[in-house]
């Protein structure tokens, strides 16, 4: 058998029905063994990185492992930005990169390049992967296929990349004497019915008690699913990590909002800083963005119990005394069922402080005239079916879908995390179509959307029903009020007479042949979002003030719970009083 057969029907085995790459020379032989198995579906991009970003949303949406492909050198380091947001967000994706024949290569390892378009390219992905290797024998690449797999999905998920020359591509492989990856033995490292006592036992002491839940849980997994029993039992409130917004629907009752240093939801920051003595975190990172720079500062009179798979993550401390325990969160889920089953653990006294905190700073948010820009996210979410899955860009609109965006039954709102990628969302909403193969949104800013813009090339070949919505403040709009913060209102870079600049996007949707609108006020994107074709591509493209900010904010030197635009100063003790 062909080694580029082999890997074809190995993927195929592991249920891989879609497949995301550019076609190049020394990738040839793969993409030709892929479009000839049925079954298995070859998806073309426009540049590598769009086929990265496709194959991370689509892992993001599924919590399984995607895989994409690149030629060598130019197309393997255009992956990069699609590996790295895989790694930062704990995403299963095979990448797959073409590489130089191996009897091509010198042995003079001083050489700048062994050939054309060759690149180490497991050094430069090194940093940003669970796993890389180049394969230089056959007979090792089903051993190496096993070994990416494990990887990918063993403890704390994410990216693996396997570099294969063409020549090991194109050789026979014989599977009856090619070896195989046996995993090491799995450790038990923790009690998780100890742990899971003593997370309950600290729950029922405590008078406040908040529930922190990350990206580290996947939405509608078993984990999640176990994790929504034990806070309904518990009946006490929920924050979340912006990534974990969708956990839970925008209207649940024990939902209070994520948490954000700077543009978190109001209620979560007061309710975490200052109102509650006890957090209990499942799988969230904790990083400086959610806890303020000064993380010692953060809910001072609060005790800290953090759950995380990854023991790195843990060496980040939030209080010097937090406990914390490195184990799989969704065992100890498991377990808390176990402990909870008959306990009657009543914080109803809480619950009611919880609303009366949450209750005035919405109704003082939805009437501030600065969040003109939210109403719009509010129609998007009219807009959305019950188990659409929303990819978000990075900048001002990523604030607003965090903050306003009405997360409901099934829906997955995926954004680019810890990497911060702008160019994400079209590509990911592309990706996550194949999830279900229903229509699916992307959401973007005007800066945001002309990184990956080609892709929509992309959406009119598969005729994909993927609405592209761009919010166009026609600036870099987060750049743009930072610098009005901190840098004398001196726009370089980021508004037109600093040399930024964007082009009218409905007239480039109908270049690519795409059903393209445009927008100047709520009631003209509502009434688009009424007649528009889900089923179809679409690009909407909404005007807003070139002045738009990103509302509530922290500013420098104030505490996480105290956000502009400020409320009086009445209604704030009134509520810390509670």
């Amino acid at each position: 058998m062909k080694a580029s057969d082999y890997i074809v029907s190995f993927l195929k085995d592991k249920g891989i029905k879609d497949i995301f790459g550019y076609q190049g020379t020394m990738i040839a032989h793969f993409v030709d063994s892929v479009c000839k198995v049925e079954g298995i579906e070859n998806h073309m991009c426009y540049n590598e990185q769009g086929a990265a970003f496709a194959a991370v949303g689509l892992a993001k949406a599924t919590g399984k492992t995607a895989v994409a492909y690149s030629t060598s050198g130019p197309g393997a380091i255009n992956l990069l930005n699609g590996i790295a947001d895989a790694y930062y967000d704990s995403t299963p994706v095979l990448f797959l990169t073409g590489q130089l024949n191996e009897y091509e290569y010198t042995g003079i390892t001083e050489l700048r390049q062994q050939g054309f378009q060759e690149t180490d390219v497991v050094s430069i992905v090194k940093p940003v992967t669970k796993y890389a290797v180049h394969i230089k024998d056959v007979q090792d690449i089903k051993y190496e296929l096993e070994k990416a797999f494990y990887y990918a999905n063993e403890g704390r998920k994410g990216p693996v990349v396997l570099d294969i020359p063409m020549n090991v591509q194109r050789e026979d492989f014989d599977e009856k004497t090619a070896k195989s990856f046996v995993p090491p033995k799995e450790r038990v490292i923790i009690n998780a019915e100890m742990v899971a006592s003593r997370v309950i036992d600290a729950i029922e002491k405590a008078k406040r008690p908040l529930i922190l839940l990350g990206n580290g849980i996947v939405k509608d997994s078993e984990f999640h699913r176990d994790i929504m029993k034990i806070v309904e039992k518990l009946n006490i409130p929920v924050i979340t990590s912006l990534p974990g917004r969708h956990l839970l629907s925008y209207d649940h009752p024990l939902n209070f909002g994520y948490i954000g240093a700077a543009y978190g939801h109001r209620y979560a920051n007061i309710l975490a800083h200052k109102k509650c003595d006890l957090i209990v975190s499942i799988a969230c990172s904790f990083c400086k963005r959610q806890t303020g720079g000064k993380s010692e500062n953060f809910a001072k009179n609060a005790k800290i119990i953090r759950i995380d798979i990854d023991r790195d993550e843990l060496l980040r401390k939030v209080h010097s005394d937090e406990i914390h325990y490195c184990c799989d969160g969704s065992t100890i889920a498991k377990a808390m069922l176990k402990v909870i089953k008959n306990k009657n653990i009543d914080k109803s006294d809480w619950l009611e402080v919880c609303k009366k905190v949450r209750e005035p700073l919405v109704q003082f948010d939805n009437n501030s005239p600065e969040r003109e820009p939210n109403r719009f996210v509010d129609a998007i979410s009219d807009f959305a079916d019950k188990d659409t899955v929303v990819c978000c860009d990075v900048g001002q609109h990523q604030l607003w879908m965090g903050q306003s965006y009405k997360v409901t039954g099934g829906q997955r709102l995926l954004f680019s995390g810890g990497h911060g990628a702008m160019g994400f969302a079209l590509p990911a909403s592309i990706g996550a179509y194949y999830e279900n193969y229903k229509p699916t949104i992307a959401v973007c800013g005007d800066g945001a959307f002309q990184m990956n813009i080609q892709e929509l090339q992309w959406l009119k070949r598969e005729n994909l029903p993927v609405t592209v919505i761009v919010l166009n403040n026609e600036s870099l709009g987060l750049i743009q009020q930072q610098q009005d913060d901190f840098f004398d209102g001196n726009h370089f870079g980021s508004t037109a007479e600093g040399g930024y600049d964007a082009p009218c996007f409905k007239s480039i949707g109908e270049a690519y042949g795409i059903k393209s609108y445009s927008a100047s006020t709520l009631e003209e994107f509502e009434n688009i979002l009424k007649t528009a074709d889900k089923n179809s591509p679409n690009l909407i493209e909404v005007h807003l003030d070139v002045k738009s900010k990103a509302y509530p904010k922290t500013y420098f030197g104030e505490e996480m719970y105290n956000q502009k635009p400020y409320i009086n100063d009445e209604l704030m003790e009134e509520i810390l009083a509670y």
